[in-house]
């Protein structure tokens, strides 16, 4: 499942940090008549920027519909993974102490999760920059898998 802040139509609010989206999960996860049925999530992230030349990462967070996730300690979580910046070689800089590049996630870059088949169709993603710095105002892809355990 793709979703894509610049033209996801079915995407809720006006921050582009704290998008909801609503999801038609039938569509996505075959509901299973075991009612406990969980799922290992991955997921891939792009976004196109100017990178500042200090390091921000950002944190992704996302509520699933109101199912529990679980991370690697095994307690309840909204924490799904990091970003991090990617600058291409040979970028140059604007002059105002960024560059060109990415923020960039690929599918074996975290841990996956694992959640329960979400009871209602709205998701929210956060992205949380890990420095307290500037809210993330970028257009972006992610990518999220899913499979069934």
């Amino acid at each position: 499942m793709a979703l894509n802040s610049a033209i996801t139509t079915n995407r809720l609010g006006s921050n582009k940090y704290n998008y909801q989206y609503n999801i038609n999960w039938s569509a996505i996860l075959p509901k299973s008549e075991n009612i406990s049925q969980k799922y290992l999530v991955k997921f891939s992230f792009m976004c196109l920027a100017q990178i500042p030349l200090t390091t921000e990462i950002y944190q992704v967070l996302i509520d699933f519909g109101g199912a529990n996730m679980y991370e690697q300690t095994n307690s309840k979580s909204t924490y799904l993974g990091f970003v991090y910046p990617y600058v291409t070689q040979g970028a140059s800089t604007t002059g105002t102490n960024t560059a060109y590049g990415y923020y960039i996630a690929s599918a074996s870059d975290n841990m996956p999760v694992c959640i329960e088949y979400p009871n209602n169709s709205i998701i929210t993603v956060n992205l949380v920059n890990l420095a307290g710095g500037a809210a993330f105002s970028k257009d972006y892809i992610l990518t999220l898998e899913f499979t069934q355990i």
